[in-house]
């Protein structure tokens, strides 16, 4: 009994070790064949994704700089508008200064001119009173204190 127990622990272990060899054969080489095939596509893929993480790096820092630049120009274009807005505030203020002295020179001119029209027309009418107090005297002789008090009357009336 013993040797035929032993015969079938032999006819056992034999057949498991062909069983391996078979599995070997049949299963395992394809299931690591697959395995290897499945790593190195995910070793390609990890890969892949890096290289999409470092172009996405580099086109985020070129975004930060052209919006970087951006900014910059708008400053420029702000402080560019003020500074043109600001000549045109003094151009418009330096024209209204030159206006206003211009119309105070004619005002000035104005009235200097009217000035002289009415003195003008004062000396007219100071000349007719003088003429009609000249001929107010001729019409009536009189003595020396008559004619100083109508030259003292004719002045008084006239406001000299």
């Amino acid at each position: 009994m013993f040797l035929q127990l032993n015969m079938e622990v032999f006819w056992t272990f034999f057949n498991i070790i062909v069983f391996f060899f078979i599995l070997r054969k049949f299963l395992f080489k394809p299931v690591t064949k697959i395995m290897e095939e499945r790593k190195s596509m995910i070793t390609k893929g990890l890969d892949e994704a890096d290289a999409a993480k470092e172009e996405a790096q580099k086109m985020k820092t070129e975004y930060e700089a052209s919006i970087a630049n951006a900014k910059e120009e708008a400053q420029e274009i702000i402080a560019d508008a003020k500074d043109r807005a600001n000549m045109e505030y003094q151009g418009k203020i330096k024209q209204a200064n030159e206006e206003i002295a211009q119309m105070k020179e004619s005002a000035s001119e104005d009235v200097k001119a009217e000035k002289e029209r009415a003195m003008a027309s004062l000396q007219s009418e100071i000349a007719g009173i003088a003429l009609l107090a000249a001929s107010k005297v001729v019409e009536k002789e009189v003595d020396k204190a008559s004619n100083e008090q109508l030259v003292d009357d004719f002045l008084k009336e006239a406001g000299v």
